[in-house]
């Protein structure tokens, strides 16, 4: 995997971010240049992309802090970071605050256990560019905000749906390359050929149990602690117990980036190259996408093995949840639709 493209000057260039600003920019040049001929003055569409950019990351960051299992760790880091245990730093021994800083293992030294900590954050929750973003809470933080653009411009809802119905998935497609990229959202163990392998290194623990700069002290759920460095599924499969001294390999898991990769461009490509020529109604084509989607991410999400926030006893993932009502509100629009004919 490549979580950093490449560098510039010394400043890293990270896959994720890289990934999602092209699929952005080619998703928001599409819409411009098919906003006049739906009738759309294509300054007002350009602004109305970088609103729903910026609702997008607040919605999308929104839902990660609360539903993915860290909510806590972002209070603590305001309130004591103390408790807060990030798994590079924690082996760290010191004596003062200064051991912390000069190794590199974040700023605070904790006087009873005498192991380091991160620095106070009250704004960790907001720094969406260091990781985390749940696509479905941009796109429901989305709507409120594109409705209230939509008619203040008075640019017509599905109109402006339709635009949005090609260019979501295109930018989801270019975004969800940047995670596998990244390594995050990561699948399940598989034997298949879709399988694919995450890079890292396992090892024993050192003197005065400690670990290697920027390797991680992991407890193995069968007991005992390791030293550990690599992507998500790697770290994963290390804690249990799945990887011997040595590995450098994750086990093969699913693809489960690359099949919402695939699932998305499929959409992109049908809606722009078919539907937005052939549509029977204006808001035909979004209604679609909004059926459609949730569907094929509730099936991808079986496969994922990730931590990503589940629900009644660890059946359902939130964007399962969410993608539910979703699904049913964009198939009643289409059923409620079905006779409807009109020039697209």
């Amino acid at each position: 995997m490549r979580p950093v493209l490449f560098e510039i000057f010394g400043v890293a260039v990270p896959a994720y971010y890289t990934m999602m600003a092209i699929g952005f920019g080619l998703a928001l040049y599409l819409g411009w240049r098919e906003s006049k001929r739906v009738g759309i003055d294509p300054d007002d569409f350009l602004d109305f992309g970088l609103y729903m950019l910026l609702a997008g990351l607040i919605g999308s960051r929104i839902l990660h802090v609360f539903a993915d299992g860290y909510f806590w760790d972002y209070v603590h880091l305001c309130t004591d970071p103390l408790l807060v245990d990030v798994p590079q730093f924690i082996h760290v021994q010191c004596s003062v605050d200064a051991d912390c800083v000069q190794k590199g293992a974040g700023a605070l030294c904790h006087p009873e256990t005498g192991r380091c900590h991160p620095a106070r954050d009250c704004f960790a929750a907001l720094a969406f560019w260091q990781g985390g973003l749940a696509f479905i809470g941009g796109l429901l933080a989305c709507f409120p905000v594109a409705i209230y653009i939509i008619r203040k411009r008075q640019m017509g809802f599905p109109r402006v749906a339709d635009l949005a119905a090609f260019g979501v998935p295109l930018g989801l497609a270019f975004g969800r390359l940047g995670c596998f990229l990244s390594g995050c959202c990561y699948g399940a163990v598989t034997h298949g050929p879709t399988g694919v392998r995450f890079g890292g290194y396992l090892t024993g623990l050192g003197p005065d149990a400690t670990c290697p700069k920027n390797y991680e002290r992991i407890d193995l759920i069968e007991g005992g602690q390791a030293c550990a460095f690599g992507r998500p599924a790697f770290l994963d499969h290390a804690e249990h117990g799945l990887l011997e001294f040595g590995a450098d390999t994750s086990l093969p898991v699913h693809a489960t980036q690359l099949y919402e990769s695939g699932l998305a461009f499929l959409l992109f490509a049908y809606i722009y190259f078919w539907r937005r020529r052939h549509s029977r109604y204006q808001g035909q084509a979004f209604y679609e996408f909004c059926a459609v989607y949730p569907i094929g991410r509730f099936i991808i999400e079986i496969f994922r093995a990730d931590d990503r926030g589940l629900w009644f006893g660890e059946l359902i993932s939130t964007s399962q949840l969410l993608g539910i009502p979703l699904c049913a509100w964009a198939v009643y629009m289409l059923w409620s639709h079905r006779d409807r004919r009109e020039e697209g």
